[in-house]
C-alpha cells in the first residue's frame, strides 16, 4: 500500500533507493483479440521482460529524459499505442506553446512537431532554431501540405540542408509500395543507429502519403547528414498530390529518387550535439498502417526518440 493505492494480485513493484514503480499483471501480459469475431479466440503473449526492463531503467537511471510535443498549429496528437510506446521507454511527455513562452524549456530532450497544418511563425522558427544551435534535438513529422505554405518551417529545416519536394511521391517500383497503390511506400532503410536493428530484423517500414526530402549539395563541415529511408530511382513526386486522378506520370512532375527520413546531427563546440530526425508522412504513426507492418513503424519512431534522448542502449526491437 506504501507503493499503491490499487494493486492486483501477481503484480510486481520494483524499487531502487527513493525511486519505485508498479506493474500490474495486465501489464505483463498483453491480449489481442483481433479475431475473436471470426473463431472465438483470442491470443496471450508474454510482455514481461519489456515491462521489468523498462521499470528497472526508471528505478536505476537518474535523469530521465523529457520530450515536448508542440501545439497549436493543428498539429495531430499520438494515439495511446505510440504514447504508451514512448512512456516504456520512462521518457516522459509534456505539451509545449511557443506562442506563449520566450524559449523552449531547459529540460527539453527533445521537441516533437506531429504533422503540424499550419506554419509555425517566424517568432517560432527562431526560438526553435536557438534552441537547436545549443545542441537541442528535433524530431519532425510532416505530411505533403494541404493548400498551406510551410514557409518558416521549411526554413528552418534549410538551415541544417533539408528540403521537403511539392507533391506526394509515387514509386515507379512494385517492390517498393504496397497493396497495389504507388503512394503506400516501402522505403529501403538504410544503415545507421536508428534504423539497424529493423534492418537485422528485416522489418519493414510502410508510408503512405508521403513527401520527397532531398539533402543540399553545400552542407557546412559541421552538418553530417545521413538518409534513413529512401525510395528507389524510379520514384518521382506528382506535383497534382492530393488532386491526383491517376498515377501517371506527367510533365512537370519531379524525379526521384528522394529521402522520406533524415537523420541530422550538427557537431558543436560544446557537450551537446544538435540531432534532428525527419520523417516525412505522418501516417508513419497511424495505427493500423504499424499493425501492417508488425510494428516496424513503432520501433523506428522510438528508435528515433532514444537517438536523440542518448538512449543509444534502448535501441532495439520491442
Amino acid at each position: 500500500k506504501q507503493y499503491s493505492d490499487t494493486t492486483e494480485d501477481n503484480s510486481l513493484i520494483v524499487v531502487c533507493g527513493d525511486r519505485d514503480t508498479y506493474v500490474a499483471n495486465s501489464d505483463i501480459y498483453e491480449y489481442d483479440y483481433s479475431n475473436y469475431y471470426y473463431n472465438g479466440t483470442y491470443d496471450v503473449s508474454f510482455a514481461g521482460e519489456n515491462a521489468l526492463t523498462s521499470a528497472v531503467a526508471y528505478v536505476t537511471s537518474e535523469n530521465l529524459p523529457k520530450v515536448y510535443t508542440l501545439e497549436g498549429h493543428g498539429e495531430s496528437e499520438l494515439s495511446d499505442t505510440f504514447s504508451t510506446a514512448v512512456e516504456k521507454e520512462n521518457i516522459e511527455l509534456d505539451s509545449l506553446s511557443l506562442l506563449t513562452l520566450e524559449a523552449v524549456p531547459e529540460d527539453a530532450d527533445c521537441v516533437i512537431i506531429f504533422a503540424p497544418t499550419s506554419d509555425i511563425s517566424a517568432d517560432e522558427k527562431d526560438r526553435l532554431l536557438t534552441y537547436l544551435q545549443g545542441g537541442g534535438a528535433l524530431l519532425l513529422i510532416t505530411d505533403p501540405p494541404q493548400d498551406v505554405d510551410m514557409t518558416n518551417l521549411y526554413a528552418l529545416m534549410a538551415e541544417y540542408g533539408a528540403t521537403a519536394e511539392e507533391g506526394i511521391v509515387l514509386e515507379g517500383d512494385s517492390n517498393h509500395y504496397a497493396w497495389g497503390a504507388p503512394h503506400y511506400l516501402l522505403p529501403t532503410l538504410k544503415s545507421h543507429d536508428i534504423t539497424s536493428p529493423l534492418i537485422s530484423g528485416n522489418y519493414y517500414v510502410l508510408m503512405p502519403i508521403a513527401q520527397g526530402l532531398t539533402v543540399s549539395d553545400d552542407l557546412r563541415d559541421t552538418l553530417t547528414v545521413t538518409q534513413l529511408l529512401t525510395t528507389s530511382d524510379s520514384a518521382f513526386s506528382k506535383l497534382a498530390g492530393y488532386s491526383m486522378t491517376d498515377y501517371e506520370k506527367e510533365d512537370g512532375d519531379i524525379d526521384g529518387p528522394f529521402a522520406l527520413g533524415l537523420a541530422i546531427t550538427e557537431t558543436l563546440s560544446g557537450d551537446e550535439d544538435t540531432q534532428i530526425v525527419w520523417f516525412s508522412s505522418a501516417a508513419l504513426l497511424d495505427d493500423s498502417t504499424n499493425t501492417q507492418v508488425s510494428g516496424g513503424n513503432l520501433n523506428l519512431f522510438v528508435n528515433a526518440l532514444d537517438w536523440m534522448c542518448a538512449q543509444e542502449d534502448s535501441i532495439s526491437i520491442r
